[in-house]
């Protein structure tokens, strides 16, 4: 992934940490610790697969798409996700939260009477809030999203 530079990744794996891991680095699990301390002069095939830093925390959804088990004290299976999108002629790193937290396959809700519907709704619901919080960061840092990505497009349809 060309686009995907070492201070970028090293920006945004920082804000999702520092978001995700409100309580500091004793609460992030050991091998995801890496992610919250990348030195932006580093280069960024430390942090990718098939790196033995990346080993269980990054995976290479397709050429120019990464996505980083990093989650949450409370979720495990929490994703960064970086995308390289290119729009009108422009190449760049959109990043997202991937809270993979669906009940089944077809992103259904659990059924009512299921016996971990209840637990399952809310900690989709902490998952969203917590993925809102990081896209949030992320845009006011300057971090490209796919809510900016949109709203820039809205802004050029609209002049």
């Amino acid at each position: 992934m060309p686009l995907l530079s070492t201070p970028l990744l090293a920006h945004a794996c920082r804000i999702y940490m520092d978001t995700a891991y409100p309580d500091g680095a004793p609460t992030i699990p050991e091998h995801k610790r890496p992610y919250a301390t990348i030195s932006p002069d580093e280069p960024v095939q430390r942090y990718l697969s098939p790196s033995p830093v990346a080993q269980g925390v990054c995976q290479k959804v397709e050429e120019d798409c990464y996505t980083f088990r990093l989650g949450s004290p409370r979720y495990a299976n929490l994703k960064l996700k970086v995308h390289c999108v290119a729009e009108r002629g422009t190449c760049q790193c959109v990043f997202s939260v991937d809270t993979h937290d669906s009940f089944s396959k077809d992103h259904v809700q659990p059924p009512a009477d299921h016996a971990d519907a209840a637990a399952w709704l809310e900690l989709q619901a902490a998952n969203r809030e917590l993925k809102e919080k990081i896209e949030t960061a992320w845009g006011a840092a300057g971090i490209m999203t796919h809510n900016g990505l949109l709203r820039a497009e809205l802004v050029e349809a609209a002049q």
